[in-house]
């Protein structure tokens, strides 16, 4: 990706400056006054930077807020561009959005990364006409019924050992398909904080739409859940794809870039294996195929090698059992369960996801767990649950 040029650079830090000396945050200084920081090349800045040059711009701030782009060139605050509709109440007040960081000041013991997320996260929720203490609450009443719910129907879940001295973030790392949700399924008191769920509940009468904005609110909500929950004793689930190394490197601290460095969790990488392994130059054979272009469904499989036609039979299948069940919720012929969210992802998507997990992540606190196909559902629990236990220390 081109290196972003910045018309607001100077601008940008100095509000990064203004903040990090009000709270006396020298790791947030230190980053912003390293010109050669990751910093500068995440997206959490670039939105930043292109919302301070739309505000700075003069004429109809509202108007230029529909051109501020995020890293994928895409409209920060769009609802559907191609019809024009975009969510902009507002015009950013960065020095109430400064002192409105002092309401969230958990994130100043987490890293640099998390707490310029979080100013830009007050300063999207100004634009866009949410309160983000209001997101929060929501979240926190979502995650109560999640537990209640929890300790009236699943078996593993007991009340009496709901909290932990010493809690665990578990992160899984795998596509769709690969035995996630039924891993879950056996992990006793573990908080699922899911962006999946979090997004639904949040924003649904948007769609949701997957835009800019709609992403950094939803993911802010779920990393301050995720704080409060840990904070309090609870295993947290940190529920979604993360298959990208970079992408989860906020949290994980997987890059030690001092962005990231900080964090003070406990946390188990599991990691699901794809049902192949793919050599270069099959994963090359894989990239090729274009599911923007072409349709899954119209995929010349039978011209595809032996373990790329597999991957590919595996994106298929999800795609096409993920559309009949979210077409069954629409209909109404079933509900949407709100605390296992579906949502009907482009195949696109599900193969950037699939792509990204042939990267295995190492280190002391990474559990790998095989794949295997067993087709009995008693043997196919007892097999995720040996791996339950590992995560959590009780094997």
């Amino acid at each position: 990706m081109a290196k972003q040029e910045f018309k607001r650079h100077s601008e940008t830090k100095d509000l990064l400056f203004q903040m990090a000396k009000r709270y006396q945050l020298k790791k947030l200084e230190d980053i912003v006054g390293d010109e050669n920081s990751l910093l500068f090349e995440k997206d959490v800045y670039i939105c930043l930077q292109n919302i301070v040059e739309a505000s700075l711009s003069g004429g109809d701030v509202l108007e230029s807020l529909k051109n501020a782009k995020n890293v994928y060139n895409s409209p920060v605050f769009a609802v559907n561009p191609q019809k024009g509709i975009f969510q902009i109440k507002t015009v950013p007040d960065f020095e109430k959005a400064i002192s409105d960081m002092e309401k969230f000041s958990n994130c100043f013991k987490l890293n640099a990364y998390s707490i310029v997320n979080t100013f830009l996260a007050l300063i999207e929720a100004q634009v866009t006409g949410f309160d983000l203490g209001d997101l929060y609450q929501k979240g926190v009443r979502h995650i109560g019924d999640l537990i209640k719910d929890a300790l009236s129907k699943n078996p593993n879940w007991d009340e009496k050992t709901l909290t932990d001295s010493n809690p665990v973030l578990i992160i899984p790392i795998g596509a769709a398909g690969t035995g996630k949700s039924t891993f879950y399924k056996e992990l006793s008191n573990v908080v699922n904080i899911s962006c999946d769920n979090v997004r639904y509940l949040l924003f649904k009468d948007f769609g949701p739409c997957f835009s800019s904005w709609e992403s950094c609110l939803a993911w802010w909500t779920v990393n301050q859940l995720t704080d409060h929950y840990i904070g309090k004793g609870y295993n947290v689930f940190y529920n979604g794809v993360n298959t990208d190394m970079e992408y989860r490197s906020p949290i994980t601290m997987e890059n030690p870039n001092p962005l990231y460095a900080g964090m003070p969790y406990n946390i188990k990488l599991v990691y699901f294996e794809p049902p192949a392994r793919l050599t270069p130059e099959e994963l090359k054979e894989l990239k090729s195929i274009n599911l923007w272009a072409t349709p899954v469904d119209k995929v010349d499989f039978t011209s595809l090698s032996p373990n790329v036609l597999k991957i590919m039979g595996l994106i298929k299948n999800n795609f096409e059992r993920t559309m009949a069940r979210t077409r069954e919720i629409s209909e109404g012929k079933k509900q949407q369960d709100p605390f296992d969210v579906l949502y009907s992802v482009p195949a696109a998507i599900v193969k950037l996801f699939v792509e990204q997990s042939f990267e295995k992540p190492s280190g002391k606190n990474v559990i790998i767990v095989p794949r295997k196909e067993i087709p009995d559902e008693d043997k196919r629990a007892e097999f995720y649950r040996k791996y339950a236990k590992k995560v959590l220390g009780r094997a």
